[in-house]
């Protein structure tokens, strides 16, 4: 997906509330927003906006000296959702159709996100959507489910902290329909709340799949700055399951068997997708 103009102001945004969160003195936030803007007029739009935000939060970093400025809110979300963790099980177990109502969890999880400028409410708010679940806007699960009955591995791509843990219930539904070479993946290092090794860690990912690392620090899986690793595994998929809007920003249009699982949380993507803002969706790339 390529770069808009809206995306812009944006990176500014998203940059004034990294700033603030990085360093308290208003100077130094001052100039990261300064560094930002005038960063803004050369950044060329036919790269994917992923790939920008990545040099904006590098530009954070080395100004604040911060590298990771949301590192205790992705603690407290990771602890917040373990803690419900009992009643999203209870919920799956409960559920008609468990591999569905897991997937519309890892769906509603997609709402922690310190990126894109949208109010979803509370953890606690996630579970009455869970409870009742949202309609999905565009719903290939049965391409999904089709799919998993003759793959054997499957590369799942993490997004945030505090989702990962509705990722891990979604995984442990995946084995127990079948039991598969499941590979999670999360950043290289820290930016925004992205799942990095120590989240999926701390939550135990790594007793249910194999956790790698991208190779990049890239706020989504930008395939052209991933290890040789990833894109080895990402060609040997039979399925990709890729979690959240930047990691469909920067995968939209590539090749592989990829299902996107995401809450449109901007108008752009939501246009990109033809949903509303908020909407829930499982897409199959191609469909």
């Amino acid at each position: 997906m390529k770069t808009y103009l809206d995306c812009l102001p944006c990176f500014l945004n998203q940059a004034l509330r990294a700033a603030r969160a990085a360093a308290e003195d208003e100077t130094v936030q001052r100039q990261v927003i300064n560094a930002v803007a005038k960063m803004i007029p050369e950044l060329p739009l036919d790269l994917k906006p992923p790939e920008l935000a990545r040099q904006t939060y590098c530009i954070i970093a080395k100004i604040t000296g911060n590298n990771d400025p949301f590192h205790q809110a992705k603690v407290e979300a990771n602890n917040a959702v373990l803690a419900i963790y009992p009643r999203l099980q209870q919920i799956v177990q409960d559920a008609e159709d468990r591999l569905l109502t897991a997937c519309q969890l890892a769906i509603a999880g997609n709402s922690i996100d310190l990126g894109p400028k949208f109010e979803y409410g509370s953890v606690e708010s996630l579970i009455n959507v869970a409870v009742s679940p949202l309609p999905l806007a565009i719903n290939d699960y049965d391409g999904f489910k089709e799919r998993l009955n003759t793959c054997q591995r499957i590369l799942y791509l993490g997004d945030n902290a505090g989702e990962i843990v509705f990722d891990r219930l979604f995984i442990e539904e995946i084995n127990r329909v079948r039991k598969l070479d499941t590979y999670f993946v999360v950043r290289d290092s820290p930016v925004i709340n992205d799942v990095t090794m120590d989240d999926a860690l701390a939550i135990n990912m790594d007793g249910i799949a194999r956790v790698v690392s991208s190779g990049s620090d890239a706020p989504a899986t930008v395939l052209s700055e991933c290890s040789s690793e990833l894109q080895q595994l990402y060609r040997s998929a039979d399925i990709i399951i890729s979690k959240g809007q930047g990691n469909y920003e920067s995968l939209e249009g590539e090749a592989g068997n990829i299902f996107f699982l995401l809450r449109a949380k901007c108008s752009l993507i939501a246009k990109s997708l033809g949903v509303n803002v908020g909407d829930c969706v499982l897409k199959q790339q191609g469909k």
